[in-house]
């Protein structure tokens, strides 16, 4: 899989990023639907799932609305700030998208798992 992604790209099927990822279909699903709701996703039925033009004023105004508007954990948000600072650092990591969504994905699931455990 080709890890760098440009506006218009199409995006890998679920099935793929799963098992990539190595995260449930579920979890992926759910991480798609909340990139399209925000704009960073479009899907075309029988199509598939494209990436959309976002520029970084767009990014950066999502990211801060997302912060401001939700109860976010301090190590939440210190760890969101680790990945951004990171890529800062790095400029021009073609596999930057793949790695940090995938990472997030991995943390929200097992903090979900970890949560579903403590109300049993």
């Amino acid at each position: 899989m080709d890890n760098h992604l440009s506006p218009g790209d199409k995006l890998p099927s679920e099935r793929y990023l799963s098992e990539k990822l190595n995260i449930s279909r579920s979890s992926v699903r759910e991480a798609l639907r909340a990139m399209e709701l925000i704009g960073i996703i479009s899907t075309k039925r029988g199509e598939g799932t494209f990436l959309s033009n976002m520029d970084d004023h767009q990014l950066f105004e999502l990211i801060g609305s997302y912060l401001i508007s939700s109860d976010k954990q301090i190590n939440e948000i210190t760890e969101f700030k680790k990945v951004i600072e990171h890529h800062l650092t790095e400029t021009g990591s073609d596999n930057f998208i793949m790695t940090r969504v995938g990472n997030l994905l991995r943390h929200y699931e097992r903090a979900f798992n970890e949560q579903e455990d403590t109300d049993v």
